[in-house]
């Protein structure tokens, strides 16, 4: 663990913070960033590296201490136009209002502090954990009902199609995560994109093993009329999950 002062007198250290390449002006506005938003220190992967958790091609993911609680610390990348992380922030709140993602703890400028999510993700678990067949369903169950919540809300994560990457699984169940291309929708597609996920070719077996039936069109027509949970139900129903 690295105090927040301690890192700034740490050249080497401070400088990851900045990404893809050193930038001391940037890595100086996180640290005001972290600062102001109560970070008051960094995990270490070893005496040279910060833990990283994870990088995409908005933001890098850190490991931080708020409150002597270790948190997620996502920070923009240095060559992502975008820098203020106000934007998913509030989307984050939004969700978080319908139980529902990380929990947000505030933002500033290029970073955002959230609770820490750790376990595998989805498809990994799903195809190489060998879960009981009733937590499988179980897990399943839950995230549909997240994505009902989010469609009912009009919020439109986006990336659900490929929930491998943004649905973990905790030892407290599935979280979905990374609400940085999420918005607001009179049409949103939650709830179908994860159904074409589970529908995917890479996860038959797991379809098989849990009997799990497809979705009729209709059936999908017309939840997407309403999102009410009647017709939740019936779709819920059609894949055998309740």
């Amino acid at each position: 663990m690295l105090k927040t002062e301690e890192l700034r007198r740490d050249h080497r250290l401070l400088l990851q913070l900045s990404y893809p390449s050193p930038d001391p002006d940037y890595s100086a506005r996180v640290v005001r960033a972290l600062e102001e938003l109560g970070v008051e220190a960094l995990e270490l992967e070893n005496p040279e590296r910060l833990r990283l958790l994870g990088k995409g091609f908005r933001n890098i993911v850190l490991v931080g201490f708020k409150a002597g609680v270790r948190v997620a610390l996502k920070i923009r990348r240095l060559d992502y136009a975008v820098k203020s992380t106000f934007r998913e922030a509030y989307m984050l709140e939004q969700a978080n209002r319908i139980g529902v993602g990380p929990t947000l703890l505030g933002h500033s400028d290029p970073v955002l502090v959230m609770s820490l999510v750790e376990g595998i993700d989805l498809t990994k678990w799903l195809l190489h954990t060998n879960p009981p067949s009733h937590a499988a369903r179980q897990t399943l169950l839950e995230i549909t009902y997240q994505c009902h919540r989010l469609d009912r809300a009009g919020i439109d994560h986006r990336e659900l199609s490929d929930a491998s990457k943004h649905v973990i699984v905790t030892q407290g169940g599935p979280v979905i995560i990374d609400f940085g291309s999420a918005g607001f929708s009179s049409r949103p597609k939650n709830l179908t994109s994860l159904i074409n996920y589970i529908s995917s070719k890479e996860l038959e077996r797991v379809r098989r093993d849990l009997g799990l039936g497809e979705v009729g069109r209709q059936t999908l027509r017309r939840y997407k009329e309403k999102y009410s949970k009647e017709d939740f139900e019936a779709l819920l129903s059609e894949m055998n999950l309740l």
